[in-house]
């Protein structure tokens, strides 16, 4: 039996709801792209926010080895090395590029922009990209 694909709610993530719930779900998302078990992204995901990783500067902050301790304690030790790397320097780039996930949503003019934009990131593919983006609504785009 396949395993489902793990949503936002899931999570306990609104979407909707606020710019730090977006910043989770992207957060997530980067985590639910790759080839890993969901349970597995998901328990991540939640170690990451139990350790304050509540938004972009927040991984600026981090030691790379602290920050394997964490995906490790998620269950992501497999992939532990190469998804610290990538996760800092996604985050640093939204960070110096956008300001925040959510200014990187509602400053693109549509879908496309947000995933032009999103896979422009060094470890972002289109999986991640139609993760975040399918739980996106399209009423947050261009209200910026």
């Amino acid at each position: 039996m396949a395993e489902k694909d793990l949503g936002p709610e899931d999570l306990g993530i609104d979407v909707a709801r606020s710019p730090e719930q977006r910043y989770r779900w992207f957060l997530a998302s980067l985590l639910l792209g790759r080839n890993i078990r969901q349970a597995q992204a998901a328990h991540t995901y939640r170690a990451l926010i139990e350790h304050g990783m509540t938004s972009p500067e927040r991984f600026a902050g981090l030691e790379h080895e602290q920050l394997r301790a964490i995906l490790d304690e998620g269950g992501y030790d497999r992939f532990d090395h190469l998804m610290a790397r990538e996760l800092q320097e996604v985050m640093a780039g939204v960070a110096r590029d956008w300001g925040s996930v959510n200014h990187l949503l509602t400053s693109s003019a549509d879908r496309q922009e947000a995933h032009d934009r999103v896979v422009a990131y060094r470890g972002i593919g289109e999986t991640t990209a139609r993760i975040l983006l399918d739980a996106v609504p399209p009423a947050l785009y261009g209200t910026a």
